[in-house]
């Protein structure tokens, strides 16, 4: 499209009264967006593809309905960041759905319900508390190793905690976490199992523990900047409780 558009159209200067060239331009303009648009698409398939991936070669077996649901508002008090999702019992949703965004990112988990709706806690609101987690380690894909965390809300759209000591075996080098590694749930206490190893976000920063110096904190920002303002989520329902007839 650039090509096109530097051999059709006559270097930038002075403005060229011609409507026949600036509908021209308009319209080279609405392709370059689109392929950008179409990069971006591909790119977010991509990652949700090897997301997929991942999670049913971690947890097989384990099945789940999915339904798309707008985002109606949030609760009373902005600060919670609750959101309220058209979806509810009807559709099959229950207290032990979990909401996820583009990118299969985790949201949070559906905390009330009522025949059309429900509402859903995100990991990053400050009445979230604390979850487990795994920093990966390695090709992801290869094996499931990760180091240990436990995360709570920074109180900035981030989670932040201490992470396990761990060292290579026959070595005193401890394993660290990096910057860029993903982070995925390994909650099986709280969370039900069709939310294991859904992704909570990327190691942000990597900071010094001041509690316990031989360990380190992670600072892990969602790959969705903010989980608040959120206009559309899939939450993930249990096959025994959807209707009969299926999720619409």
């Amino acid at each position: 499209i650039s090509d096109v558009s530097r051999w059709a159209l006559p270097a930038k200067g002075p403005a060229i009264d011609d409507p026949a060239v600036a509908a021209f331009e308009e319209k080279i303009e609405e392709l370059d967006a689109a392929l950008k648009r179409t990069l971006l698409e591909n790119q977010r398939l991509n990652a949700e593809l090897a997301d997929r991936r991942f999670f049913r070669q971690i947890n097989p077996g384990v099945e789940f309905m999915t339904v798309n649901a707008p985002v109606i508002g949030t609760a009373s008090d902005l600060s919670s960041g609750i959101l309220r999702v058209k979806a509810g019992s009807k559709q099959g949703v229950s207290l032990s759905s979990i909401a996820t965004g583009p990118g299969l990112q985790l949201v949070g988990k559906v905390n009330g319900l009522s025949p059309t709706a429900c509402t859903v806690v995100p990991i990053t609101a400050r009445n979230a508390g604390n979850i487990r987690a795994r920093v990966m380690l390695g090709n992801e894909l290869a094996n499931a190793d990760g180091l240990a965390c436990s995360l709570v809300p920074g109180g900035d759209g981030t989670m932040v905690g201490p992470v396990e000591d761990r060292r290579n075996p026959g070595s005193a080098d401890p394993i660290r976490p990096e910057v860029g590694q993903l982070v995925r749930l390994d909650d099986p206490g709280r969370w039900p199992a069709m939310a294991q190893m859904t992704l909570i976000g990327v190691v942000e920063r990597v900071e010094p523990n001041p509690d316990q110096p031989l360990r380190s904190l992670v600072v892990v920002r969602p790959r969705i900047d903010r989980l608040d303002r959120l206009a559309e989520v899939t939450i993930r329902l249990s096959p025994e409780d959807v209707p009969v007839g299926g999720a619409p």
